[in-house]
């Protein structure tokens, strides 16, 4: 009765028996064939490609040149050169370029039309007026004196200065001398003083004032002596 106590007992305490063991082992079995499959997958991709390589270098190479021709080329640049080259096509005339910056050829191709020259307005040449030398009266020789000038001379006996410029045309202005240089004058008279004239009836028998008799004399004083020659400038500037 105790043997059969026990047994139930053990019977009852009697782990149940756990049948997930197997399952860690399937897992792996599977795991193994995956890894399997890949393996086999790397290596089949892996043989392909040393098999296209092999075909590749085994293709000729004529082959691989004409492949190559056959690729668009891509242009080379065109170096400018400093040299003309003629252009020369079917029913196109032949046209040169010219040298950049070469005037002389630039002209070649572009006819530069001629520039009208304008004539020339010459302009007419201011004339002097010709100087009239007073008519009548006499001419008479003057020295230069001391301290004398040209335009000096004139006015003392009452005539412009280009008149007696005119008179003497060779003679320059500012190169007379003193006691040299001789001088062509024109007067209207030359008087020797007779018994009784004075200035004044002398100036009164020629129509000239006192004033100009005593200039061209170079007196300072209304006196005259007998015998002595005055000179008789024209009454107005000549």
């Amino acid at each position: 009765m105790q043997f059969e106590d026990r047994d139930n007992r053990e019977q009852r305490n009697e782990r149940p028996k756990e049948p997930a063991r197997n399952l860690p082992m399937a897992v792996l079995l599977v795991l193994v064939g995956i890894i399997c499959a890949l393996l086999y997958i790397g290596w089949k991709y892996m043989s392909d490609d040393t098999s296209g390589s092999d075909d590749l270098t085994a293709v000729p190479a004529d082959t691989v040149a004409k492949a190559i021709s056959n690729q668009p080329q891509e242009e080379a640049p065109v170096e400018e050169t400093s040299s003309t080259t003629p252009v020369s096509t079917d029913g196109l005339p032949e046209v040169s370029v010219p040298k950049i910056g070469d005037k002389n050829e630039a002209t070649a191709v572009k006819e530069e039309k001629p520039k009208e020259e304008k004539p020339k307005e010459e302009k007419p040449k201011e004339e002097k007026p010709k100087v009239e030398i007073p008519a009548g009266g006499e001419t008479y020789t003057h020295t230069v004196g001391e301290g004398e000038t040209f335009f000096g001379i004139a006015n003392r006996y009452n005539i412009k200065k280009e008149t007696l410029k005119a008179m003497n045309p060779g003679v320059d202005e500012s190169g007379i001398k003193v006691g040299v240089t001789k001088l062509k004058v024109r007067i209207k008279a030359v008087h020797t003083v007779g018994p009784g004239d004075i200035i004044r009836v002398v100036s009164n028998k020629y129509g000239v004032s006192q004033t100009l008799i005593m200039q061209a004399n170079k007196k300072t004083k209304n006196y005259a002596a007998r015998g002595e020659k005055l000179i008789i400038p024209f009454a107005e500037k000549q």
